[in-house]
């Protein structure tokens, strides 16, 4: 295997290496929530007990689940899809916003990702069993999501919707750690769930946030990413798979046209300004297959790493000018 390969960002500017004087290393919390693990890192003036930081960090882990989750029965987004066809769902700001980015994405791909998938997967064999499992949540596509969101903070039932928000609701969650140091005047950190980052600022020695991408192929050199002022996302089913009646199944519902030219691919990774937007693209583009992903990638200057089985790793215009 070859050395390292390196990605640097073209805006890892001088701004983002002056990191402030009083601060200093060492401040590590990790813990588990929404099935995986978690993990924050900073550097801060002395003074702000860790216990602090933890109690707030998983305050906002709480919220996420009892908005979103669908394995929560109570949850916001369990009680809208048990909702009958007409009725509606008072949901809060981070349900909104979370639906807005899915929305938005949905339109972007051509339905790559669509968030009332729910039942599909659930059908697939992944998720929580139960609500669209069976004929349910077969309604989706741009007739339903026009109608989801009538008025603001309110969540439509048109009949046959069962939402799946998992493909933004986590990278969402490392925002929300990220917005949480910051509210406690930390500029220098790295956060993650589940391996879904976001990094601001740089370490003391002015060096960056070095992420290791995963690599599904061990005969591929693996990519480290300098991670300032960005969030990265990877989606692909070298992970989540299951085989059934010979054929094998992805917990992400392949787009129609989905097709792969360069290679079996294994998993694709986005880097963006907020997770949120990484985690939305890094499973759209992962549905649509590298054929339309890396075409899409390069009109809207997306910065997207594809990672295959038996072939080279390919990379989006963008992200071909951070390598190093």
């Amino acid at each position: 295997m070859s050395e390292v390969r390196l990605l640097i960002p073209d805006d890892f500017g001088r701004g983002e290496i002056t990191p402030r004087p009083d601060a200093f290393m060492g401040l590590r919390l990790q813990g588990q929530t929404m099935g995986t693990n978690w993990s924050a890192s900073w550097c801060s003036a002395p003074g702000l007990p860790e216990e602090t930081v933890r109690a707030a960090l998983e305050a906002g882990f709480a919220r996420m689940i009892a908005s979103m989750s669908p394995w929560e029965p109570f949850s916001l987004i369990s009680r809208y899809n048990r909702l009958t066809p007409g009725e509606s769902l008072s949901i809060d700001a981070p349900f909104t916003e979370v639906m807005a980015i899915a929305l938005d994405v949905a339109r972007a791909s051509g339905g790559a990702l669509d968030p009332c998938l729910g039942g599909e997967v659930m059908r697939r064999g992944f998720g929580p069993a139960g609500i669209g499992a069976g004929e349910e949540g077969r309604a989706h596509g741009p007739v339903i999501w026009d109608q989801l969101l009538p008025e603001p903070a309110r969540l439509y039932q048109p009949g046959g919707v069962t939402l799946d928000l998992n493909a933004v609701a986590k990278g969402y969650a490392v925002d929300q750690m990220a917005a949480t140091l910051e509210r406690f005047g930390i500029t220098q950190y790295l956060v993650e769930i589940g391996g879904e980052f976001v990094g601001r600022g740089v370490k003391p020695d002015r060096s960056p946030w070095w992420v290791d991408l995963e690599n599904p192929s061990p005969g591929e050199a693996p990519w480290r990413l300098a991670l300032v002022s960005h969030g990265v996302a990877t989606s692909g089913d070298y992970r989540q798979q299951i085989v059934r009646d010979c054929h094998t199944l992805s917990h992400i519902v392949p787009a129609v046209s989905r097709a792969c030219r360069f290679g079996d691919l294994a998993s694709l990774s986005v880097i963006d300004k907020t997770c949120a937007l990484a985690d939305a693209w890094a499973t759209a583009l992962f549905a649509m297959g590298d054929a339309a992903a890396l075409v899409l990638a390069d009109r809207l200057g997306l910065a997207v790493l594809a990672q295959y089985r038996d072939a080279p790793a390919r990379a989006s215009a963008r992200l071909a000018d951070w390598q190093d």
